[in-house]
């Protein structure tokens, strides 16, 4: 009787475990859309008025490939300069880049600073003597990032504030929900012109 009762005991505690699991991980991104929304309007606000060290950036003209997006409206992405490089020039479109970046959704329940979808550093922290910058093509990234880059130049660490629109979209990716704004810290450290540097090792 008592190992009936312990086993018993041990699925209620299982499933009242499962449960509480599904409801924190529904809780996590409730009304997640606003939420988005509510973070980049406050951003967007101090950006506008040049406060706390944010700009904006008109999105380049890529509407084509993002969905139900208004091409005669305006699109900006938020960013703040953290660092200012010493290069000359910017990346284009069709060139390639090596950044170190570390990419978060908007804090929530489980995640004060936001959680971590992806970064180019070995741990949480960049550490430029160690870690080695991603070799990405401009026009392989979202509207959103590609559109900082093209105004970066070598050196330039921004933190980079990407409306859902100009980034995944509506629809989950991977790890990301869908309407999620990105929030990316991004340091350009090498640009490499389309059909002149052809050797893109890092050293």
């Amino acid at each position: 009787m008592k190992k009936i009762f312990f086993i018993l005991t041990v699925i209620a505690s299982i499933v009242s475990f499962s449960s509480c699991t599904e409801k924190n991980e529904a809780a996590e991104y409730d009304n997640w859309k606003e939420r988005n929304q509510h973070y980049v309007d406050s951003i967007a606000a101090l950006a506008h008025s040049n406060k706390d060290g944010w700009t904006k950036i008109l999105a380049f003209n890529l509407m084509d490939s993002v969905e139900n997006i208004n091409p005669n409206v305006n699109h900006y992405v938020y960013v703040k300069k953290l660092e200012n490089g010493a290069g000359k020039v910017k990346p284009e479109f069709m060139d390639s880049v090596r950044v170190h970046y570390l990419g978060r959704l908007i804090p929530s329940a489980s995640h004060s600073q936001g959680q971590i979808f992806d970064k180019s550093y070995n741990s949480y922290t960049l550490n430029e003597e160690t870690d080695v910058p991603s070799l990405l093509s401009v026009r392989g990234t979202v509207v959103g990032y590609s559109t900082a880059l093209q105004h970066m130049v070598e050196g330039d660490r921004w933190k980079v504030v990407i409306p859902y629109y100009l980034g995944y979209g509506e629809i989950d990716y991977s790890q990301i929900p869908g309407y999620s704004a990105l929030i990316f810290d991004i340091k350009l450290s090498r640009i490499y012109k389309r059909n002149i540097d052809t050797n893109t090792t890092w050293h």
